[in-house]
């Protein structure tokens, strides 16, 4: 159960998740607030099914499971009546600045006693201490549909990915622009709306792609000889570093507990959240030695199998099963 079906890196993995679940023969639905938008379609097979419970007669029939995948839909998802609830969480949205006026009414969803999925160890331990709640590991999948580069070296002048919304202040994004300040590469920006007066005033993108679908994204991230992942805390997983391990793109991340467990620690170069001289440093360091560039590339992907789709979808299954149980015991507020 999505809230709205919005571009972004949230939505994508939900809907890896339930074409990893529909490919292993179960039926899937998954309902939003909303038209099914076109860029979904890799996603929905045929055990896949969209709905959009924004029409008047919409009705979610009876399910083994019903998970919510947002704050607003915990609510949402028990109001149906449509089977038993769990909760995903991919990220503490009381974290983020633009939802602070919504802190209680956040806190106050997650209250409510429906097993958790996590797509990181360290949320299940925040929900274990600060709501009391189980859960279980569902990470994301990798994905392989884009095959990664043929590279020894990085170019003379490397084409550098940042992505993420500038104004999303999770995103860091203006550390990442004032690390490129020192660096002779080319940016591509990723982000799911157009650059900004304020952004431009601080670095113009030499490429910019505004609410691309996933595909095009990957495809442009395939062709970066490095990425800077510079969320700060409050970043729940953060796909895009993922991909780029996947597609032996080196990157240079935020020293996040997500990162530190998608990376397996080594995956990618670890540095303080908000220093663009860290940034800029390790950046530089991986830039100007095609050894340290090849090493590291290596070692992304390789931290990226731990995410492959086939063991991804194991884990899954056994969540969800877990999960189905304990919800038909819970009993809501």
């Amino acid at each position: 159960l999505l809230d709205r079906p919005e571009l972004g890196g949230g939505t994508k993995v939900v809907l890896q998740q339930a074409r990893l679940l529909g490919d292993r023969g179960h039926e899937v639905t998954v309902a939003a607030q909303g038209p099914r938008p076109a860029w979904i379609e890799p996603w929905l097979g045929p055990s896949t099914h969209y709905l959009d419970l924004a029409q008047g007669d919409a009705v979610l029939p009876a399910q083994d499971l019903v998970v919510a995948t947002f704050w607003t839909t915990i609510a949402r998802a028990a109001a149906l009546r449509a089977g038993p609830v769990a909760h995903f969480c991919q990220g503490f949205e009381e974290d983020l600045a633009h939802l602070a006026p919504d802190r209680e009414a956040i806190r106050d969803a997650y209250r409510r006693p429906h097993p958790a999925l996590v797509v990181a160890p360290h949320l299940g331990e925040r929900l274990r201490a600060e709501f009391g709640r189980e859960f279980r590991l569902s990470p994301a999948p990798a994905d392989l549909s884009v095959r990664r580069a043929l590279r020894w070296r990085p170019r003379r002048r490397p084409w550098i990915a940042l992505c993420g919304i500038f104004e999303a202040e999770v995103k860091g994004i203006r550390t990442g622009l004032a690390a490129l300040a020192g660096l002779d590469g080319r940016l591509l920006r990723i982000s799911a709306l157009p650059c900004s007066a304020a952004e431009r005033e601080l670095r113009r993108a030499d490429r910019f792609l505004a609410a691309v679908a996933p595909d095009a994204a990957l495809r442009a991230l395939a062709g970066c000889d490095l990425l800077l992942f510079t969320s700060l805390p409050g970043e729940g997983f953060g796909l895009p570093l993922l991909e780029a391990m996947q597609l032996g793109v080196p990157a240079v991340a935020s020293r996040l507990p997500g990162v530190e467990f998608m990376s397996g620690g080594d995956g990618a170069l670890l540095v303080e959240p908000g220093d663009a001289g860290a940034f800029r440093r390790a950046a530089t360091s991986l830039l100007g030695s095609p050894p340290a560039w090849r090493a590291q590339r290596r070692r992304g992907i390789a931290a990226a199998q731990r995410f492959a789709p086939a063991r991804v979808a194991g884990e899954l299954e056994q969540a969800l099963a877990w999960a189905a149980g304990a919800a038909s015991e819970a009993v809501p507020e």
